[in-house]
């Protein structure tokens, strides 16, 4: 069945699923790895102030919308340039920066804005000053594959707009 929704072929919305995918995995495994860092086996987290867990949010928003940004983006410039994708031209361009870097930083800094305003409200709602351990790395791993999930293919469709040099 043809996709009529999206002007890509089937060839690049299968780059964009997998590279979601593959976002979003490598997301979770940095959050999981930041979270034993930071946080270790406690069996409680807390959940406010300098450098507990809604403050997290800050710094894992942003890397991972950073970072579910530059590297696939640069990946796909990559295949474009290899002749493996074809870019997309016409209405429907994203709306985000076409340098890169801005790109990847703007969407940073929404991920870790957005991130973080959603856990405090969240939080701050139910009254929670300490969660498990389980359900806390639970919750940011969520996030993580969420925010990539989100991110990932924004900055992908915004890359294959992009006008060759």
């Amino acid at each position: 069945m043809v996709n009529t929704r999206t002007p890509y072929s089937a060839k690049t919305a299968a780059h964009l699923r997998r590279e979601t995918a593959i976002s979003a995995g490598i997301n979770c495994v940095l959050t999981l790895m930041f979270f034993l860092v930071v946080v270790g086996v406690a069996p409680v987290v807390p959940v406010w102030g300098v450098g507990a867990y809604v403050f997290d949010f800050l710094p894992q928003g942003f890397m991972v919308a950073f970072m579910g940004t530059l590297v696939p983006s640069l990946l796909t410039r990559k295949a474009m340039r290899q002749g493996k994708l074809v870019g997309i031209k016409g209405p429907g361009r994203p709306w985000l920066p076409s340098l890169l870097v801005m790109r990847a930083v703007l969407l940073g800094l929404s991920g870790a804005a957005i991130g973080t305003a959603a856990a405090a409200a969240i939080l701050g709602a139910t009254g929670a000053t300490l969660l498990p351990w389980a359900l806390a790395l639970a919750a940011k791993l969520v996030f993580a594959a969420a925010l990539a999930g989100t991110v990932t293919p924004l900055a992908l469709r915004a890359t294959l707009a992009e006008v060759p040099a």
